[in-house]
């Protein structure tokens, strides 16, 4: 009589699947965190964009000035020009500025 083989895994085998899934995620997860970093960025700079968009909407409207600089109650919320004022999804802080310049955020990685 034969003795049957037993079923299952050896050892090594499942180190080697266990090294070979330690490698796919040290390849994946710096390429995911670069993905999120530049998706930040450019939700940022539209964010930025919009921002400029409204300040110079409520310039002509208003009759103001290129160098004043408006409030955010002047532009954000239900009779503003953007509903809400946006948040950068980095929780850099948004400073308006005057009229003729531009929006920056706060956030050290977003070009401003």
């Amino acid at each position: 009589m034969k003795n049957p083989l037993p079923a299952g895994y050896t050892l090594i085998e499942i180190m080697i699947v266990v090294a070979l899934i330690g490698l796919l995620a040290a390849i994946a997860v710096p390429n995911f965190r670069n993905a999120i970093a530049k998706t930040q960025r450019q939700a940022c700079a539209l964010n930025r964009k919009n921002i400029d968009a409204a300040k110079l909407q409520w310039a002509v409207d208003h009759q103001e000035p290129a160098d004043s600089v408006p409030a955010d109650a002047d532009l954000f919320g239900a009779n503003g020009y953007i509903e809400h004022k946006p948040e950068c999804p980095a929780r850099g802080d948004y400073d308006l500025h005057a009229v003729s310049e531009k929006c920056t955020c706060s956030a050290v990685t977003h070009e401003n």
